[in-house]
Order: structure tokens, then sequence, then C-alpha cells
């Protein structure tokens, strides 16, 4: 039996995307997931920086 090769060694990261693109229950269920995955992102953003203030910062060289 031969040692595997680096480059037949799946990287942690590839193996994650290949298992969320072979999802059991065909591509609905996939699209589904990816829209559940998306919307928790906005979610999430929105919760955490919908409540700032997003005015401009003063000009750096105003002082000068």
């Amino acid at each position: 039996m031969s040692a595997p090769t680096p480059a037949s060694v799946p990287k942690p990261a590839a193996r994650s995307l290949e298992s969320f693109l072979h999802l059991p229950g065909g591509p609905r269920t996939r699209a589904v997931v990816c829209f559940l995955y998306y919307l928790a992102i906005i979610t999430a953003l929105l919760l955490i920086y919908g409540k700032g203030d997003f005015a401009t910062a003063p000009f750096v060289y105003q002082g000068f």
C-alpha cells in the first residue's frame, strides 16, 4: 500500500464544502439551506451593526 500524496489528501475546507454541496434531499434542500445560511448572516450583521451611528468621521487633517 502506498502512502497518500499531498494532492490526494483533501483539505478540511474542501471536505466541508463537498459535504455541503451533497446534502440529502436534492437541489431544493440545498437551495433552502443556502437561503437560510445567508439570511442568518444578514440578520446577524443587522443585529450587530443595525443600531450604530454610521455618520462619517471628521476629516483627519481638520485640526491642522
